[in-house]
């Protein structure tokens, strides 16, 4: 009996622990920007020729090492790029997602400081 009890207590922290090692993984530069251009396409219907542009766009971002203070700048003049190769009615989507994503980065930062 006392033997099952531990095999199944170093089972349940076997699984625990991978559990807890896969929530912290982070993507790739390469594997934020496929999910980006991926909800992009979805929500803005986006062109061929838009999604080869704006998926250079993030390469030459992506490649490019900002200091901290340097990185909402770069960040700033890459969503402007972006804007720039899409239809008015794609642009005002677009602000929308990056509003909503900029209300959930706040959102998590302030769940973080509560925990």
């Amino acid at each position: 009996m006392k033997r099952m009890f531990l095999v199944m207590a170093i089972a349940i922290v076997t699984v625990v622990q991978v559990s807890a090692q896969d929530g912290n993984r982070q993507m790739t530069a390469q594997q934020r920007t496929e999910q980006r251009i991926k909800q992009m396409n979805e929500k803005l219907n986006l062109t061929d020729e838009q999604e080869t542009k704006i998926r250079e766009l993030y390469a030459d971002f992506n490649k490019q090492k900002y200091p901290r203070e340097k990185r909402r700048e770069a960040m700033a003049k890459l969503t402007a790029d972006i804007s720039l190769l899409l239809t008015a009615e794609q642009q005002t989507i677009y602000k929308q997602m990056m509003e909503q994503a900029i209300a959930e980065m706040k959102k998590g930062r302030r769940d973080k400081v509560k925990e």
